[in-house]
């Protein structure tokens, strides 16, 4: 808990140190002034005309919201006013708009006018709007034609500058939420790549690989939701795909949850993913096939995810009151809460239309960003957390895999160890050599010495077998006192001055450790000495020399 505790503020702090750094970095002072043209509008709207009107507050006026095909006419009443500034420029939001630029009731430029007569979807877009130099004391208009029904009314307040000034300060106020959401773009996809990796070798990564398409597809919601990368792609591709992503967030948030909680009756977590899922698909085909527009469907889906955030707070109160044990699934559920709160003030701004820009508010600005990024900590977390599972668990199951493989008591492999690779032998049709050796007297040396120094017998000859054969063959202590020695490739020749080298280091063993007899029977055959060719005929012939040898040896013995 304290090594978690402290990779959460160490994540956190370097997040903090690292946008902090970026944000003084990209610091931006423009060079000359830029003008906000707040108020003294007159707005000509249904053959009404208002007069000194903000417009950011314009629905107090002519109503919340603009119905396709309406017309509004935006007149400054003062004249335009700027000293010295190269490059002169206009920027305005337009949202669902053709637009008519005037300068002294003379067009300057219109745009997207073509989409006044079809059913095109032309989407959200920032304006630039290149001055002419003699553009001082002309009286500036501005016509909307409005091509989607329920159409904001309140429009974003136009900035006056030299064109790099006003493109920088409309970039600049997106800055964090830009870096937030590539950071999440590049970051989800390279989490996936790794997740993936896991995936196919292990379990347990389910709930990563939805973390990381969750992240990207947060990310590209929020680099389209804040405009910051309107200035680059077309305006009814970025407003499509915001909301496209927008509304993809619902139904990865059920899996997560479900994955998260796979041992519970979540049954109405799978309806109302599949459910989620199913509207999203719907939406997008209905805007694909230009019978409705993406952007009509925001308000049931605000619902659909207000009761998702209810199923999600009441996830995270059941883990809280039965304390549940797996971490992964805590600090993961937290993340999922962190991020849920901060998109329900997204969301509850939305629908209550607190602001025409969510740059325009700091608490946005920030929130939602901070949300994600603690989102993204939580899942760095996570898999710091499951990799130190997964290392433990490897080295839990090498020392499995070593008792199961390898003699306890000298350290060299055993029997299982010893018919795998017979297996794995015969198959092959080169010749092999097996040799069976057998020590002398162990029983007598236990019964008469104790069973220490019957292990000092069986360690110290197995040291033996190390020091002559290591590298040459593969040595195995099958039984009690019964080791193998397998050789794929070996002379007869070799074979036997090795074996007496054996013997040589046995009788200095003896002197060594005149306590135990340190004495071998061995016997030795090749495939190419029997019938079958089998490891078994190999085997039993060497075992049957072996014996050969140990009758010998104990009728010298007693001849003495």
């Amino acid at each position: 808990m304290r090594k978690t505790s402290s990779f959460l503020a160490v994540a956190i702090t370097l997040f903090v140190l690292i946008i902090g750094g970026l944000t003084h970095l990209f610091s931006y002072s423009p060079q000359y002034p830029v003008a906000r043209l707040t108020d003294d509008w007159t707005v000509v709207y249904r053959n009404d005309q208002y007069i000194n009107t903000n417009l950011e507050t314009l629905s107090k006026q002519v109503g919340s919201t603009f119905t396709k095909g309406d017309s509004i006419t935006l007149n400054l009443a003062s004249p335009l006013a700027f000293d010295d500034i190269p490059f002169p420029s206009v920027v305005f939001k337009s949202q669902y708009c053709a637009y008519e630029i005037y300068l002294n009731d003379v067009l300057l430029e219109d745009k997207n006018m073509d989409y006044l007569s079809g059913i095109k979807f032309l989407g959200i877009s920032y304006n630039f709007i290149n001055l002419p130099p003699d553009s001082v004391g002309k009286k500036l208009t501005i016509k909307l034609y409005v091509t989607e029904n329920n159409t904001r009314a309140n429009l974003l307040t136009p900035l006056l500058g030299n064109f790099d000034d006003v493109y920088r300060t409309v970039l600049h106020d997106a800055l964090f939420p830009a870096f937030t959401a590539i950071f999440l773009i590049v970051f989800g996809f390279v989490f996936l790549i790794i997740s993936l990796v896991f995936y196919l070798k292990t379990s347990g990564v389910s709930s990563q690989v939805i973390c990381s398409i969750l992240s990207t597809v947060l990310g590209v919601w929020m680099i389209n939701a804040y405009d910051a990368i309107d200035f680059y792609i077309a305006p009814n591709v970025a407003t499509f795909t915001e909301f496209c992503a927008l509304y993809l967030m619902l139904p990865l948030l059920y899996m997560l949850i479900y994955n998260l909680h796979i041992r519970r009756r979540n049954s109405v977590v799978v309806f109302l993913g599949y459910s989620s899922l199913a509207f999203a698909i719907l939406f997008i085909v209905l805007h694909l096939t230009n019978i409705v527009h993406i952007n009509h469907f925001q308000y049931p889906y605000y619902l659909m995810s207000g009761v998702g955030m209810v199923i999600l707070f009441v996830y995270a109160c059941f883990d809280l009151r039965y304390r549940a044990k797996n971490s992964s699934r805590l600090i993961l559920m937290l993340g999922l809460v962190v991020l849920g709160l901060t998109m329900l003030v997204y969301v509850i701004s939305a629908i209550a239309k607190l602001f025409v820009d969510y740059r325009q508010s700091r608490l946005l600005n920030m929130l939602v960003p901070f949300g994600c990024l603690f989102f993204v900590v939580t899942q760095l977390l996570n898999h710091f957390i499951f990799m130190t599972h997964m290392f433990a668990q490897r080295k839990e199951y090498a020392s499995l895999t070593q008792i199961a493989y390898e003699d306890n008591l000298t350290g060299i492999p055993n029997r299982v160890s010893c018919d795998k690779r017979l297996v794995e032998v015969a198959k092959t049709d080169s010749d092999f050599c097996i040799l069976s050796l057998d020590l002398n007297g162990l029983k007598e040396v236990n019964d008469n010495s104790g069973h220490p120094a019957g292990d000092r017998l069986l360690k110290s000859f197995a040291g033996a077998l190390k020091d002559v054969f290591d590298g040459s063959g593969e040595y195995f202590r099958v039984g009690g006192d019964e080791f193998i020695v397998l050789f794929t490739n070996i002379e007869k020749s070799l074979l036997d001055e090795m074996l007496r080298t054996l013997e040589s280091k046995l009788l200095k063993l003896d002197e060594e450790d005149p306590e135990a007899n340190h004495s071998v029977s061995y016997g030795y055959a090749y495939r190419s000495e029997t019938k079958e060719r089998d490891t078994h005929a190999v085997y039993m012939l060497a075992d049957q020399r072996m014996y050969e040898f140990k009758r010998a040896y104990y009728s010298h013995m007693q001849t003495r």
